[in-house]
């Protein structure tokens, strides 16, 4: 009867050993607030618009392609987690910088890698899948630049 009780303990103590590992093992994820949490997903770029001038559907003369030999275009990342991607494609080359961002109010902040600065942006969220925003240019004579994304599936 002993070895009985021995062999139900071990086996108890396996099985709750492989429900609670993987609890454990999960990354503890800080907590984004309501305008926070708007942000995670994927956005496209759509339009730009510099100081003065109406909103155009490009850059420079450049139209926005998402696509082929011609594409010229922005895409942001946020991840839950507080990092970052962005990707730019020109002529089908992606350049991707990476990096860690957050949102109060109003500003959003990307603090690239390898850089000790952080950009500085200001979102206005147009709709769940649309927002505008204002690129500050810290330290500079530059008046920045409005941009509108559109969210990607």
């Amino acid at each position: 009867m002993p070895m009985r009780k021995i062999a139900v303990v071990l086996w108890l103590s396996v099985f709750c050993g492989l429900l609670v590992l993987p609890a454990l093992a999960q990354e503890k994820r800080p907590a984004l607030d309501k305008d926070a949490a708007k942000l995670v997903g994927r956005w496209v770029i759509s339009e730009t618009k510099e100081p003065g001038k109406p909103y155009r559907e490009g850059y420079r003369g450049r139209t926005f392609v998402l696509e082929g030999p011609n594409s010229f275009t922005l895409i942001m990342e946020y991840n839950r987690d507080g990092t970052f991607r962005r990707i730019s494609r020109v002529s089908g080359i992606d350049t991707v910088h990476e990096g860690t961002w957050t949102f109060s109010g109003h500003e959003l902040r990307h603090r690239r890698k390898m850089q000790s600065a952080d950009e500085v942006m200001y979102v206005r969220f147009d709709s769940p899948d649309e927002f505008t925003s204002i690129e500050v240019y810290e330290d500079t004579s530059d008046p920045g630049l409005f941009a509108r994304f559109k969210r990607m599936p």
